[in-house]
């Protein structure tokens, strides 16, 4: 009997854990959910609120983009409209979403199991799966008196998740009010915001990005592709030869290809220049116009202009900057800006941040061509 006690105890115990989960689960599917990223309250609206679909938490990809919440949480995310791709990246890996082919792929263009999926114009990201594939940031629930809330967190977040409700209770408030009102009196959807707006003001600093070849070239081609932007890069002839299948795949795409000169001598450089002109021309049917050549003087370098070469110089070398924050500062406002970043790690690394630090200061960045080069 006593046996039996317990038997009817224990599936009384199961039924009411089961009823719970399933009270829980429908009240997750219409529950409201406020933001957070490390102790940043982040603006909850009816066109950005976090949704459940499949069962899966997805959040808005400006949650990760440091422009829209002043946080840099190491890992970024940027939109490009022309393609309709999000890149989420860090400083040493990245996924493009594609939102129109309905897929993801790493860097490498390895396939992902995984997808982005778009409601009312914004593009939400599966939060559990982008935490666990870059490991360095990690997400909690929290069920607040105005919904749950869902934050973000990497390294730098000081508060608990208990201590930070407790802080931002009046934020939170504020916010979920807003958001009542908004969706009182109804809303308007609008596309994402694109990472690199076309229409900035005309004082804000001009970018043309030129890219030396380097071990990593075909991850920066790559996160360059998934924002859209055309580029400079340049290869000594030799590496024209090695990289010969990435050269026509740049070309056709529409970059820019160029050529970087070492000879000692005005001569020296010529000679480079026709060599590196045959390989171009047999690689990807095309004429090499720009070229590099700073170990010539000013006489050296008129000789290459006469025979017909622009050529490309910088006015800020990546080497000289510890981060893409410190580049984006020192640049000028209302002028054009040349960059030159070598393709290895520290390069990927320093363009992982550069275009979100060139995003947040509203930095226009345009394609370094022959025409607009011979112009300088």
């Amino acid at each position: 009997m006593v046996r039996m006690g317990k038997r009817l105890v224990g599936l009384v115990l199961c039924a009411v854990l089961l009823l719970g989960l399933k009270v829980f689960s429908a009240g997750a599917a219409n529950s409201i959910y406020l933001m957070a990223v490390n102790d940043t309250v982040v603006e909850t609206t009816a066109s950005n609120m976090p949704i459940t679909v499949g069962g899966a938490l997805h959040i808005p990809y400006t949650m990760l983009s440091s422009r829209s919440t002043g946080v840099n949480l190491g890992v970024s995310a940027q939109y490009s409209t022309s393609r309709r791709t999000v890149l989420v990246s860090n400083d040493s890996m990245g996924v493009i979403f594609d939102t129109q082919a309905n897929s993801a792929h790493d860097l490498n263009n390895h396939l992902l199991e995984v997808r982005a999926v778009v409601r009312n114009g914004m593009v939400y990201l599966p939060l559990v799966w982008v935490c666990n594939y870059f490991g360095s940031i990690t997400y909690s629930l929290v069920r607040t008196p105005y919904g749950v809330l869902v934050r973000v967190t990497n390294g730098a977040a000081i508060l608990s998740d208990v201590s930070f409700v407790d802080a931002a209770s009046s934020q939170l408030e504020d916010n979920f009010r807003r958001y009542q009102q908004s969706i009182s009196t109804g809303w308007q959807t609008e596309e994402p915001v694109n990472s690199v707006q076309p229409g900035g003001r005309r004082d804000r600093p001009l970018v043309y990005l030129a890219f030396r070849c380097g071990e990593r070239i075909e991850t920066v081609a790559r996160m360059l592709e998934a924002r859209g932007e055309r580029v400079l890069f340049l290869f000594q002839p030799e590496e024209l030869i090695e990289w010969d299948s990435l050269v026509r795949n740049l070309v056709a795409a529409g970059h820019t290809v160029g050529l970087t000169l070492s000879g000692q001598s005005w001569k020296d450089c010529l000679d480079q220049g026709a060599e590196g002109s045959r390989l171009l021309a047999a690689i990807a049917r095309c004429a090499v116009l720009i070229v590099q050549a700073d170990g010539l003087d000013q006489d050296g370098q008129k000789r290459l202009a006469e025979a017909g070469y622009v050529l490309w110089y910088s006015t800020h070398d990546g080497k000289d900057f510890s981060s893409g924050g410190t580049l984006a500062r020192a640049l000028r406002d209302g002028r054009d800006n040349y960059i030159e970043i070598v393709c290895d790690q520290r390069g990927v690394s320093l363009l992982t941040s550069a275009l979100d630090a060139f995003s947040r200061q509203g930095c226009r960045l345009r394609q370094a061509t022959a025409p607009i080069l011979a112009g300088r």
